[in-house]
């Protein structure tokens, strides 16, 4: 029984992730991302596109010194409001509402304070900080009236972005898309007009681009009285400040993502000014032509992005369910989706850049002619980057994050960085346009490394298993239910479900099968994630991270940069819908006989409906800190570190009804001490005292 179960979930009909075909669940998953992602890119490109048309090259330069600015009071924006996002999600898991709405208060609050103390410090220092990001002789008027404009919009902005985090992680991700869309909407049809009806040039882009964010903004203000999962008070204005050093520290992951593209951007900036003064193309072109190209290129990286977060899903639950050939088949085919897409570009920059470049006006024949070959020499092996771009969230799907940060990071920060720096004084201009390839050629050669070297821990040999045969006593929650329900499974004559928490290192999952085997009826542990996910339709690596942490997950974009995609299903829904897939089948294979499950906080879910047998398995200490070191192969520190931390995330799952407490022995009806009985004697006292 569940506090969740009445909570109603409308989702679309039911496609299995393990049996249907990886072409259709990847259209259904994939298409809604990429449809997102490429509409927040288009926000970013739109101005420069008019821009180019109506003012020229250097007016696209203004643009790019000032994206980094931008960028930058995003960085704080998001570090507010994807902390804010996490914190509300923990504390709605630990049932601690006042917490939450205080946290969401605090987010909203400092959100606008960043917001207006960027916008005072850009106002008050514009022009150095125009030059600290490259801005050269002749861009810096434009850059100046294009910053100085954009610069009244930054608290806007900053609730645009940070406050749409917090939307979506109350269960709205469709009302902040309105605002995003609605936004993109104004700043498209007002640039045509302010440039080439009222010709105000880059200021006229820059004001349309401001009264879209206020649109957005307002659309996102006015969504407080819409709170679902907190009920904001007035007294929680005054009481919110002591959560915000917590909330802060969730949000770190996202500052960082968007500070490496500042650095990279001011560096980048400073070599073209610099270098490009020294060609015979002057300081502004570069600056320009390659602000272009990049922009070109997001558009494609998007569409991969959105392409492999929409696979995520699919390579989780497959993952989950051990059919490694269906993960190794969508792997496959996001591939060359992404790598046909990336050929296609390459064919068009190669053979037709002009037909790219008109997009952004070529009006100038020597900005034409060193656009052309920036987008050219540049992107010159963008076809292996759609590889390394899936493999990194492919990674993250299937729990490697620190090889998925690792490709994520290594082309801009590895090697772009010190490839400009080593280059550009042989080189001179054309040795920063060789970063590109020659970083795009070392991140492949990474990932394929890293793919090798991992592919036999990610597949485990042996291990994979076909539908028929999941499940960890070798029978599916099906053959088990229809075993049970004929009498098969009983225990003293009664079909009692025997339930297992335990203290990591205590052997708590071996004891379980042990019984199981003995008593021979079914074993349930991981395959109820499986049999959850076949039921909800949600990944079975999602179920995962729910499962026996706080009670809730942490937002998708806590573990990747593409938090447009990865937060688009609204976390609090999708969490109270985890919670009842997984009390849905615990519910039923208890109900159709007696069995063993392990963990899962079944003894709670279970209470009065079933008969249920409660045991709590432990071991001092000591002990269990070398038997984790020597399974795991890790130092008894390191060791000691995860026990005390998986310890407190089963206790706070468990805890999470607020019926009972973790591993008090009143909470049981049998405790034991492996240390002291071992796992064979542990079994046989559980055997003894149920009387089997």
């Amino acid at each position: 029984m569940s506090s969740t179960t009445n909570t109603k979930t409308e989702v679309q009909p039911k496609l299995d992730l393990g049996t249907e075909k990886i072409g259709k669940l990847l259209a259904r998953f994939a298409i809604p991302g990429i449809t997102s992602m490429v509409v927040n890119a288009l926000y970013n490109i739109v101005d420069q596109i008019f821009i180019g048309q109506g003012v020229g090259y250097l007016g696209n330069g203004a643009t790019n010194v000032i994206f980094p600015l931008s960028t930058f009071a995003m960085a704080f924006a998001l570090l507010i409001g994807d902390g804010s996002a996490s914190f509300m999600s923990l504390m709605l898991g630990k049932k601690e509402e006042r917490k939450a709405a205080r946290g969401t208060v605090a987010g909203m609050i400092s959100i606008v304070i960043a917001g207006v103390i960027m916008m005072c410090v850009y106002l008050t220092f514009l022009e150095p900080l125009c030059r600290l990001f490259g801005a050269t002789d002749a861009i810096l008027p434009y850059a100046l009236q294009y910053g100085s404009i954009t610069a009244i919009g930054i608290p806007f902005c900053s609730v645009c972005a940070g406050w749409a985090s917090i939307i979506r992680a109350d269960g709205s991700p469709k009302y902040n898309m309105i605002g995003l869309l609605t936004g993109c909407a104004i700043n498209l049809i007002g640039d045509p007009i302010f440039i080439f009806v009222f010709h105000w040039g880059v200021a006229g882009a820059a004001w349309a681009t401001i009264l879209g964010q206020i649109a957005n903004a307002l659309i996102n203000v006015a969504y407080i009285p819409r709170f679902k999962a907190v009920k904001i008070h007035k007294d929680d204005v005054r009481h919110c400040w002591g959560t915000l050093g917590s909330v802060l520290k969730l949000g770190v992951s996202s500052f960082i993502s968007q500070m490496v593209l500042v650095v990279v951007m001011a560096v980048q900036n400073n070599l073209l000014r610099t270098y490009g003064a020294l060609s015979e193309y002057g300081e502004d072109i570069p600056i320009s032509a390659l602000g272009v190209t990049m922009k070109v290129f997001s558009i494609l990286a998007v569409i991969v992005i959105g392409l492999a977060a929409g696979a995520q899903p699919i390579w989780g639950y497959n993952y989950g369910a051990k059919l490694y050939s269906r993960v190794q088949k969508t792997l496959g085919l996001v591939t060359k989706i992404s790598t046909g897409v990336m050929i296609f570009a390459f064919i068009l920059f190669q053979f037709f850049p002009l037909v790219v470049l008109r997009i952004f006006g070529t009006q100038d024949p020597m900005y034409t002619k060193f656009s052309v070959k920036t987008l050219r020499i540049f992107l010159l092996l963008i076809p292996v980057a759609g590889f390394q771009l899936s493999a990194g969230i492919f990674f993250q799907a299937v729990g490697k994050p620190l090889q998925a940060s690792l490709i994520s990071l290594s082309k801009q920060i590895l090697f772009s960085i010190p490839i400009m720096l080593i280059l550009s004084p042989i080189k001179g201009i054309d040795g920063i346009l060789w970063s590109g390839p020659i970083s795009d050629a070392l991140s492949f050669a990474l990932t394929i490394v890293m793919m090798r070297v991992s592919w036999k821990s990610i597949f485990r040999p042996g291990e994979g298993l076909e539908r028929e045969e999941l499940g960890n006593a070798g029978l599916t929650a099906g053959e088990a239910t229809a075993a049970s329900s004929s009498g098969k499974y009983l225990i003293a004559g009664c079909p009692t479900v025997v339930t297992i928490d335990r203290s990591y290192g205590a052997g708590g999952r071996q004891i379980g099968k042990q019984l199981a085997e003995q008593l021979g009826v079914p074993y349930y542990d991981t395959d109820i994630i499986t049999e959850a996910a076949e039921e909800s339709g949600l990944s079975a690596m999602f179920l995962a991270s729910v499962d026996e942490s706080t009670g809730s997950a942490q937002p998708l974009s806590a573990v990747t940069n593409y938090s447009a995609f990865a937060t688009s299903s609204g976390l609090t829904v999708v969490q109270q819908a985890a919670e009842e897939a997984q009390c849905a089948v615990i519910e039923k294979v208890a109900h159709n006989g007696a069995c063993v499950i392990v963990g899962r906080r079944a003894d709670q879910i279970l209470k009065g409906t079933s008969p249920v047998f409660r045991v709590f398995i432990t071991m001092p200490l000591e002990q269990r800190i070398v038997r984790v070191s020597k399974s795991e192969l890790i130092a008894p520190e390191e060791a000691e570190k995860r026990i005390r931390k998986t310890d407190k995330r089963r206790s706070e799952f468990y805890n999470f009804t607020g019926d009972g407490k973790w591993g008090q022995a009143e909470n049981y009806d049998l405790c034991l001490d492996a240390g002291k009985t071992g796992s064979d004697g542990a079994v046989q006292i559980i055997r003894k005292t149920l009387g089997a």
